[in-house]
């Protein structure tokens, strides 16, 4: 599989996935074509909608399971506070480095209850896609209880098993490598937790092969090309990974 996350399911609560990880977890996914692919096109867009979305900057930032702070390097420029909270040590020691004026939480805000206040803007990468079913709503009850009534919630979606590399491969006798959360269920859990999206950015929906998706690099002329006509909210079903942007109903 291009995208050699642990599986929902394959560990007994993917809290524990990623302890140990936070001095190889950037070399791992730099060394994997896709994932550095996902990684340099979510640069791309990031900083553009947090701009689109807040024209002065978010007030206060919370990066939730914010790893080695590769999503809160790029946001936390742009906010006036900036918080990010992760239960791995290792991978909180790598953030610090990359964002000093950011405050980091290590602990996990889904069973604790931690004073860290409201926030305006909440991100989460690579989380609901790998997390179980049940620890998906444990983050989505942390998050909203944390999220001003007219806050932002910017997450992606990056193990759709209705991807169109996903569909192709299921014809030639494949499956989807354990991978659950396709983008209408995606939208089923955030509505049960008063969340409905309001802008999808999918990345790589052009990409239909393994083959397409382990050789591309994500500057040159076929990339842009795929991205600039694929890049319509329209093709967010079929995409490998997809920016969410959700609000309060």
């Amino acid at each position: 599989m291009p995208m050699a996350e642990p599986l929902p399911g394959s560990e007994p609560d993917y809290r524990s996935s990623h302890l140990d990880r936070g001095a190889s977890y950037d070399s791992r996914l730099a060394s994997n074509a896709f994932d550095a692919y996902m990684s340099a096109w979510e640069r791309r867009y990031i900083p553009a909608i947090v701009r689109r979305l807040f024209p002065a900057g978010p007030q206060r930032y919370l990066d939730f399971a914010c790893g080695t702070g590769r999503i809160t390097e790029q946001i936390a420029p742009l906010a006036k506070q900036s918080t990010g909270v992760d239960i791995s040590p290792t991978m909180i020691d790598e953030a610090r480095r990359k964002c000093p004026a950011t405050r980091f939480h290590l602990g996990d805000i889904t069973t604790d209850d931690p004073d860290l206040g409201s926030f305006d803007l909440v991100s989460s990468f690579r989380f609901f896609g790998n997390a179980q079913p049940e620890l998906r709503d444990a983050a989505l009850r942390a998050i909203t209880k944390r999220l001003d009534d007219d806050g932002r919630l910017l997450i992606n979606s990056h193990r759709n098993p209705a991807a169109l590399y996903v569909r192709l491969q299921r014809l030639t006798g494949g499956d989807s490598g354990g991978m659950d959360l396709t983008l209408p269920r995606l939208k089923g859990v955030l509505a049960k937790h008063g969340l409905v999206v309001e802008h999808l950015q999918p990345i790589g929906a052009w990409m239909y092969r393994w083959r397409i998706m382990e050789t591309t690099r994500p500057d040159e002329p076929r990339a842009l090309r795929g991205e600039a006509w694929f890049g319509s909210p329209l093709f967010a079903p079929i995409a490998p990974d997809v920016i969410v942007v959700a609000r309060r109903r």
